[in-house]
């Protein structure tokens, strides 16, 4: 059975303010170009042509996102609020969206955020890095049970992955994360 596509609520918010803000631009840039093709021959006129770019740049990346959109109505996805990833209480023995994964990897151990399909725009900074479930890495992880030695294949190269243990984020690990979630 095909799993629906998991999207985080921030993430689909921040989709459609791109889209909003590329419909935006579209709309300015043709406003310019209509002020800028008064200014007389459109063969000589650089703002006319610079309009007519952004334009066109600002139309495809409006387009792009509603291509994002139709693949996730096509494809059917769960939205999900990762304030509910913090229950304590519920019990955690493998790895899946909203799952913190302690995984070691040439020596070095980094905690996982196994986060939506769409938050590509998290801060990586944080205390725990964000992962896409969608990513190769997080493909590899899905389902694995800890301790598991997993090999993959991360950006063209064969990786040993050691998972060493899986638990719930805490509150203040997803708010840092998704300050937008902030009470």
């Amino acid at each position: 059975m095909k799993r629906r596509i998991i999207v985080t609520r921030p993430s689909l918010q921040v989709m459609a303010e791109k889209m909003d803000q590329h419909g935006a631009e579209k709309m300015k840039a043709q406003r310019e170009a209509k002020v800028a093709k008064e200014w007389g021959d459109l063969s000589e006129n650089a703002e006319y042509k610079a309009s007519k770019e952004k334009f066109r740049l600002a139309g495809r990346l409006q387009q792009r996102m509603v291509r994002e959109f139709k693949h996730l109505e096509g494809n059917g996805y769960e939205v999900v609020d990762p304030m509910d990833w913090t229950n304590q209480e519920a019990p955690v023995s493998e790895v899946d969206v909203g799952v913190v994964a302690r995984v070691k990897q040439g020596g070095f151990a980094e905690d996982y955020l196994i986060a939506g399909a769409k938050d590509q725009h998290l801060p990586m900074d944080q205390s725990l890095v964000p992962l896409p479930y969608t990513s190769p890495l997080g493909q590899a992880l899905m389902g694995a049970v800890p301790p598991a030695k997993i090999e993959a294949l991360i950006a063209g190269e064969p990786r040993l992955l050691e998972l060493e243990s899986v638990r719930r984020p805490t509150v203040s690990e997803v708010l840092e994360l998704y300050p937008e979630l902030t009470p």
